[in-house]
């Protein structure tokens, strides 16, 4: 009788750690509230039965829990849905009372704990996986003595317990619990029992004995089935990370198919599976956007909002180059997805709306989740293939835009003033390098931070790109280029303008290294062993790729006359320039900075284009001021 009042006691005085790392202090109530939900949601079923009460005494303990429950839950600090949880609450103590059915009990007990521990953003997880090497000596020391070595409650001591200590071969009770409601009990003990907390054994060997109860209910079969489905990847998606594995359980496993439940079985013995979200930019990007629905929820708009940019720009985007390769189209209706729950959150909609363009979002992210996570997701070659596209890509663009402007100051017979372009782009490296250390070493960069400063640069590269391309075009003809020759070379050409051409340089180079150093952060976490050297080989060959572009182009650009040379070097940048603004205004859209109003129109990042009208709309404009301008100085060149 009143067996978890010591455990209350424990939680408002004891400082236990839940999350693995950290202490709970400041989440004492809500992780009592979880404890006791807990509780009801196993011992409730064994204690009424067919609308019966089979134990008295402990159904009374029920009906007093579930009146603590109703209680703490309307003491927890103000919340939008705070009320609703309340009446959670009170129609659990009316099921009890009312002698309900055991399942319906068990449901909207763990119904309410899950919609806490989202909308109090209660640690329910250890920061990493435990390490299971040594769980079976701790099991063996501190818990054999009364639960026996198989976990059958029959060890040397359980004789003259009472009650006895509790059976964990029990497969309706155990199927009912957790790995984390396990955690509970082993961190705030069972009053009334020999059951005594373990608040005094670090937390992550409480998650070591919590991970390895709770396998005396599950077979080998059930893991050897569950190993072969986690390897072929079915898995990975339904277990994204650690919260989600500890706190279902085999019954809810079993609820969504046989194979959830031997994959559950299989990732409880290697936790290990799990691949932390720091890691995992699709895990992250997914619990992000679950986090981000409970804010709206809440009614924080604001922070529903924040959360949805850091869930695509810090987790989806990394991968991005990684999903082309494997499902371009996944990848696009991913992204627009996301865009499209962004813009939901963004104009305030009904929760409803928001909720399914949610739920179209998650079901995207798990689906790309799956993909990447598939056999061969990870083989070498996929690694290869990507790291090769990554560094072309991205190099390619800056490439053009130095070539056309050495090709021009080498034609113009001014050699000496190349110490300035070089010096920009040769900044522009070191600076990427420097980048590499302090995102990988000493701080994360975020993704609104990447995408800001990437938007930025592009805007201010395509403004300087259309001035010197109608420079460029200006001096297209000869008399003009005689002139520029005789009087303005030394003058114009000062160092004022090569400052710009070191400028552009800069940013040419430094935008491309910026976002190319986060995606290939992304993809060196992502593999392993021979991945990883397939990595460094994709990057080595797209570098010499590079190389090679630009000799070519600076070989041959130089043999064009005069004139052709002019037009074409001004016609792209102009081209560039139109490209940059278009990648900057997405940039700045995807950090939540600039809104985004969906058309329908084919993605082209190469050029810039993106299924948006401000983005499209600044190319026009763009594409009409160029098409004026150029227009005028032929105009003018021919009147000359």
């Amino acid at each position: 009788m009143h067996r978890y009042l010591l455990a209350l006691l424990l939680s408002l005085s004891l400082p236990l750690a839940a999350n693995g790392a950290e202490d709970i202090a400041a989440d004492r109530g809500p992780q009592v509230i979880l404890h006791l939900l807990d509780y009801v949601s196993v011992e409730y079923p064994q204690f009424v039965q067919a609308g019966k009460v089979v134990n008295q005494e402990e159904y009374a303990e029920q009906l007093e829990f579930a009146g603590q429950i109703e209680t703490m839950v309307r003491a927890l600090p103000v919340n939008a849905k705070r009320e609703a949880y309340a009446r959670q609450a009170a129609e659990l103590l009316k099921l009890i009372r009312d002698k309900q059915d055991g399942r319906r009990v068990s449901q909207l007990a763990r119904d309410l704990q899950r919609e806490l521990i989202a909308a109090y953003d209660i640690p329910v997880a250890p920061k990493h996986a435990p390490d299971m090497t040594t769980a079976a000596a701790l099991y063996a020391a501190n818990c054999a003595v009364c639960h026996g070595v198989d976990g059958d409650g029959a060890g040397p001591q359980a004789a003259g317990l009472k009650p006895e200590p509790a059976n964990f071969r029990d497969l309706e009770r155990q199927s009912a619990r957790s790995v984390y409601g396990l955690f509970s009990t082993i961190s705030l003990g069972v009053e009334g029992t020999s059951m005594t907390p373990f608040a005094s054994m670090s937390a992550d060997d409480r998650w070591k004995l919590a991970f390895y109860v709770s396998q005396f209910a599950e077979t080998d079969a059930q893991r050897a089935n569950g190993a072969a489905l986690w390897q072929s990847g079915q898995g990975r998606s339904l277990f994204g990370n650690l919260e989600t594995l500890v706190t279902m359980t085999p019954a809810e496993a079993r609820a969504q198919s046989a194979e959830a439940e031997s994959m559950l079985a299989y990732v409880r013995a290697n936790p290990e599976q799990i691949i932390p979200d720091v890691q995992s930019p699709l895990g992250f990007a997914i619990a992000t956007l679950e986090r981000s629905l409970a804010a709206y929820r809440e009614g924080k708009t604001n922070d529903a909002y924040q959360l949805a940019v850091s869930s695509y720009l810090e987790g989806f985007e990394l991968v991005e180059a990684s999903l082309d390769n494997r499902d371009r189209d996944l990848r696009n209706r991913t992204e627009a997805a996301m865009m499209a729950y962004r813009n939901a959150l963004k104009s305030g909609r009904p929760v409803a709306d928001v909720e399914a363009d949610h739920a179209a979002a998650l079901k995207l992210l798990q689906d790309s989740q799956a993909r990447l996570s598939g056999a061969g997701a990870s083989s070498p070659t996929a690694n290869f293939v990507s790291s090769l596209i990554i560094i072309l890509r991205e190099g390619l663009e800056a490439i053009l835009v130095l070539a056309a402007m050495a090709a021009f100051l080498v034609r113009t017979g001014r050699r000496s003033s190349l110490a300035w372009l070089h010096g920009g782009w040769v900044v522009a490296l070191l600076l990427g390098g420097l980048t590499w250390v302090v995102s990988s070493k000493l701080i994360a960069i975020s993704g609104a931070h990447r995408e800001v400063t990437e938007g930025v640069t592009a805007l201010v590269s395509a403004g300087l790109l259309l001035y010197v391309g109608f420079w460029l075009h200006n001096k297209s003809n000869a008399v003009r280029w005689s002139a520029f020759i005789r009087g303005q070379m030394t003058a114009a050409l000062g160092k004022g303008a090569l400052w710009s051409i070191a400028l552009v340089s800069f940013l040419a180079v430094y935008r491309e290294v910026f976002e190319t150093v986060l995606f290939y952060q992304a993809l060196w976490t992502q593999s392993e062993g021979n991945g990883q050297h397939a990595v460094i080989g994709g990057f080595a060959i797209g570098i010499g790729a590079l190389v090679v572009i630009a000799w070519l182009i600076a070989r041959y650009s130089v043999r064009l006359p005069l004139g052709l040379f002019f037009n074409v070097s001004s016609i792209l940048l102009a081209v560039m320039a139109v490209a940059f603004a278009g990648q900057g205004i997405a940039a700045l859209q995807e950090a939540g900075k600039l809104s985004s109003s969906r058309i329908d129109v084919p993605s082209i990042p190469l050029l810039g284009i993106y299924p948006n009208l401000q983005g499209l709309a600044l190319q026009l404009v763009l594409v009409a001021v160029i098409l004026l301008g150029f227009f005028y100085l032929r105009g003018n060149s021919r009147r000359t």
